[in-house]
């Protein structure tokens, strides 16, 4: 079955904002088939080819710590420029998908830009991004970030240029959305997840109906 012919729900956005909650409530009341893109992203570096794949091929290569010892705009470049790479990959899994039921795909690698042109339907894409104090306050409490950040020759500064890469990453979708008219939630702790998840329902205009 052909992109174009398929009921498909979009969530994007940046980390820590709740995007990946809100897909997981999404699909057990309304019986979607979810396709989570950070589940895929090792298969996809795994297969990724230097001619095609130019700067996923350069991350796979790097350390922890080369990631986030790079100057922070060529992180930010790279990060959208690596997502724009998979994102073919990832068109290629939902391809592979055999089902009748909508998919709802979620993740960072789901761009604004890369998404707009296969939207029928402005009300099947939805982007949300955290604020900065909330990014990094949620980002704190995560317990495996610390094993990563050993990696790293100096922990600290490389804990804060994560969160500058993510914070200006965020950034991006925020101007890239509206500059195209797409619905941007903007998260900062003070709406519940339930609240949120009732903005993505009335944009998505889901109903309680079972697939």
């Amino acid at each position: 079955m052909k992109i174009s012919s398929r009921m498909i729900y979009w969530i994007g956005g940046s980390p820590c904002s709740g995007k990946s909650t809100i897909a997981e409530l999404l699909t057990d009341k309304y019986d979607l088939i979810y396709y989570k893109c950070d589940e895929a992203y090792q298969k996809h570096i795994e297969r990724c080819k230097a001619d095609l794949h130019p700067i996923m091929t350069k991350i796979k290569g790097l350390s922890i710590n080369g990631i986030f010892s790079r100057p922070l705009e060529q992180q930010v470049k790279e990060t959208i420029m690596f997502y724009k790479e998979e994102f073919g990959m990832i068109l290629g899994d939902i391809d592979r998908i055999v089902s009748s039921k909508p998919l709802l795909i979620e993740g960072a690698a789901i761009l604004p830009d890369v998404v707009f042109p296969l939207l029928s339907n402005l009300n099947h894409g939805i982007w949300i991004i955290p604020t900065a104090d909330f990014q990094i306050e949620q980002y704190s409490k995560r317990e495996w970030i610390h094993s990563i950040l050993e990696e790293c020759q100096d922990p600290n500064q490389s804990f804060e240029n994560w969160m500058n890469r993510d914070i200006q990453f965020a950034e991006y979708i925020n101007k890239d959305a509206h500059s195209k008219g797409l619905k941007l939630i903007k998260v900062d702790g003070r709406a519940s997840i339930e609240d949120n998840l009732a903005i993505v329902e009335e944009h998505f205009k889901l109903t309680k109906k079972r697939y």
